[in-house]
């Protein structure tokens, strides 16, 4: 058989010229339309496949074909894409027999294949057939296909071949004289009319889907095939009904694969976009656009890659896109994508090729990184802080040290000179009268230098305990002193300090954290007002009792305010209205995050341009049950004298206690805590040990330790100093022992004032 394939369409058909080769067919070629009559004039073709891919109507080429010698004969097949078959109506009409979707399915490809030879050779040996049984006998007998012949005026089966009877499940007498009706064989009625004016018409009806119901009740799938024939000398209608059932299960399976895919990528917690080869968006889920900040993700289609990455990462993207469709394989790299307003996201990307509704395609799929980049931004900061406060509160040990023998020696040198003066003041003449005033006065101020410098460090001391999470009764006007203690140089550049500290119950909380809120709070009011005009701008803290007895402290500035739309998003992490570098946008967060942990709220108030309100609302700490307690004992007037041990590794601090305590107490200075261990073993008794905690060699809680063991009595006199207990082992400890403790620096007044209570208590029955 001559094959005639006429390629105008410009598709490689190089698998249906095999095929035809394979069957024995002789195949030529035309590239366009005019080139038909001379291939044509060198041999009749029985089969002509028709490649209508191309913009070109097939129309033209059919009707010159059906001109041609023979060409009423010839199978006219046209090939075209599967999403565009219904397009090719108006050429069936006009006279083409067969149509194949393609690519197309090897097992479709093949019966279409015998579906056109069997045309062909019922159509050439037609003027050869005659009425009868002659016509049924060769034409019925050779079909595979089952087929029928029927009558023009009411449809009764007059002759069908056995694969008709095979497919129905019918006997030969259970068909012969009756209908298709009759035999209820059709799932959904058509109407018959029609379908016969249609053939009187054109004489043909090509490729009707239909579907049919066997004698056992199992529904078929057939594409039905109708034309006119000549039989027992009166128009005839012949049928055929190729059965596809096989091919519409596959593609429903197909259909339902399809389906389940696209559930599956469009329900995936993770990012998946469809690329081209021209590195454009095909298809992106839903999970794809939300991250990218679009509300459909039809907004995505065709966008190029270049759109949704930065423009210094596009060449790195480009590269291993080209790499994985070049060689097949997955590349896996970390990469940032472009939101629709700008910003930036982190994502980790695989990205392979796959055929994507039957088109090569790139495949990207992502994981969205951005919150554990957030996470480690976050505790790259807490490892920051912790740093910061394990450095402040060594700082606020190391200035201790020399801070309590300078508080020490100020108040013993003032004491000395006041008492100097009363005796000698009338001997001494104006001028060395005059001399020894403004030494006064030096010492004073030096003292409150040294006052000021001990607040300082205690606040700093504060704010360093990272570590300690216990929560106490904590009073809110103290933790604000001390905070605005440490913002006071951040706030008077910008404004003047409002304090309205109204009296309020104590809250149950930890110092240092509740203090850091404050300090944020007190930071970011100073930051929202313009440098330059402190005179103008106010920023006003405020404590009050508010409903149902919860605490309200408020921080109000009259700074450049907050718009509206940032409110909502202010206690997000990583969201900040400040400038690049000047805030991490987790200051507000944590500070939610602390206050909520205290089963607090915080809220804020904001107009632009006016300033903001940020309030704080705690629960009160709950009032304990106080103890029932003994009558104190009465106080022997006057004061005793004792016997002192002052143990400390650093000699000034050493030589400040001892004179301090020397004109009241008998006083044994050390600077090794082993030394005085040795003294207590050799028999001395003490009724005070004043003993530093954090010293070389053997540290104060080593001697506290080595006297519970041997010498309880003498455990029991001792007093802890400490410059700040830097470690949380020393803190424990401090928690674990009866023996009180006292931070450097401290007052000879406190200092004594101490040890006359330790001696009452000593003497006490």
């Amino acid at each position: 058989m001559r094959v005639l394939i006429v390629t105008q369409g410009g598709v490689d058909l190089a698998p249906l010229e095999a095929r035809l080769r394979e069957r024995g067919h002789n195949i030529v070629t035309a590239a366009r339309d005019a080139e038909v009559p001379a291939v044509w004039r060198s041999g009749d073709c029985a089969l002509v496949v028709v490649d209508v891919h191309g913009p070109a109507s097939p129309l033209p080429l059919l009707r010159a074909l059906r001109s041609l010698p023979g060409g009423v004969e010839a199978v006219v097949m046209l090939l075209g894409p599967r999403a565009s078959l219904g397009a090719l109506h108006a050429a069936v009409e006009a006279g083409a027999d067969e149509v194949l979707a393609w690519p197309p399915d090897a097992a479709e490809m093949e019966l279409r294949l015998d579906l056109a030879e069997r045309r062909f050779t019922r159509r050439h040996s037609r003027t050869a057939v005659p009425n009868g049984d002659e016509l049924r006998d060769s034409l019925l007998s050779v079909s595979p296909v089952p087929t029928s012949i029927t009558t023009m005026t009411d449809g009764r089966i007059v002759a069908a071949n056995e694969a008709y009877f095979q497919a129905f499940g019918y006997s030969r007498d259970e068909v012969i004289g009756r209908t298709t009706v009759d035999l209820r064989l059709w799932a959904r009625p058509f109407d018959r009319a029609q379908v016969v004016e249609r053939l009187k018409r054109h004489g043909a009806v090509r490729g009707v889907d239909a579907q049919y119901h066997t004698r056992t009740g199992e529904l078929r799938h057939t594409l039905l095939f109708m034309g006119l024939v000549p039989y027992n000398g009166s128009p005839h209608i012949i049928s055929f009904f190729p059965d596809i059932t096989p091919l519409k299960r596959a593609e429903e399976e197909l259909r339902r694969s399809e389906v389940s895919f696209r559930t599956l990528i469009e329900n995936l917690p993770d990012l998946m976009a469809v690329f081209d080869k021209g590195a454009h968006v095909r298809y992106a889920n839903p999970r794809t656009a939300a991250a990218l900040g679009y509300s459909d993700m039809r907004e995505l289609i065709g966008k190029h890659i270049s759109d949704i990455i930065p423009a210094e990462d596009f060449v790195s993207a480009d590269k291993r896109m080209h790499e994985a469709l070049n060689t097949g394989r997955a590349a896996l790299q970390e990469r940032r994508l472009l939101r629709k307003d700008g910003t930036v996201i982190h994502v980790e990307s695989t990205t392979f090729p796959l055929a994507f509704d039957g088109v090569d395609s790139i495949v990207s799929v992502s994981h969205d990184l951005t919150e554990r980049h957030q996470m480690q931004a976050r505790l790259l900061l807490a490892e920051r802080m912790a740093s910061v406060g394990t450095l402040a509160a060594g700082v606020a040990h190391e200035i201790n040290n020399p801070l309590a023998y300078l508080t020490a020696n100020l108040a013993f040198a003032r004491e000395e000179l006041n008492a100097l003066l009363s005796n000698w003041m009338d001997a001494l003449d104006p001028r060395a009268a005059g001399a020894v005033a403004d030494a006064q006065s030096a010492l004073a101020e030096a003292q409150q230098g040294a006052e000021r410098v001990r607040t300082i460090v205690r606040d700093l001391k504060t704010f360093s305990r990272v570590d300690s999470a216990d929560n106490t009764d904590v009073d809110v006007r103290q933790v604000l002193e001390s905070t605005l203690n440490l913002a006071t140089t951040e706030i008077r550049h910008r404004a003047r300090l409002v304090k309205q500290f109204d009296a309020v119950p104590p809250v149950r909380a930890n110092e240092s954290r509740l203090g850091q809120v404050f300090l944020n709070l007190l930071v970011n009011a100073a930051q929202a007002i313009p440098g330059g005009a402190p005179d103008r701008h106010e920023i006003r803290v405020a404590t009050r009792v508010g409903p149902h007895g919860r605490v309200v402290v408020e921080v109000t500035d009259t700074g450049v305010g907050i718009a509206s739309e940032h409110l909502p998003r202010l206690f997000d992490p990583f969201f900040t209205t400040k400038e690049p570098g000047v805030g991490t946008g987790l200051g507000l967060s944590i500070c939610h995050s602390l206050v909520a942990s205290l089963a607090g709220e915080i809220h804020v108030e904001s107009e632009p341009g006016r300033g903001s309100t940020f309030r704080v609302v705690l629960p009160a700490s709950k009032p304990a049950e106080a103890p029932a307690q003994a009558p104190p004992p009465a106080t022997p007037s006057g004061e005793r004298r004792g016997r002192l041990l002052v143990v400390d590794d650093e000699p000034l601090v050493v030589t400040a206690l001892g004179r301090t305590l020397r004109p009241h107490h008998d006083v044994t200075l050390s600077t090794r805590a082993q030394e005085a261990l040795e003294r207590i073993e050799a028999g001395e008794r003490f009724d005070v040990v004043f003993c530093d905690l954090m010293m070389p060699g053997m540290s104060g809680m080593d001697f506290y330790s080595a006297l519970q063991e041997r010498y309880p009595e003498q455990a029991r006199c001792v007093v802890f100093l400490t410059g700040g207990a830097v470690t949380q082992q020393a803190r424990a400890f401090l928690e674990s022992v009866p023996s009180p403790h006292l931070e450097k620096p401290f007052a000879g007044r406190e200092l004594l004032s101490l040890v006359q209570e330790r001696l009452r208590r000593a003497s006490a029955p």
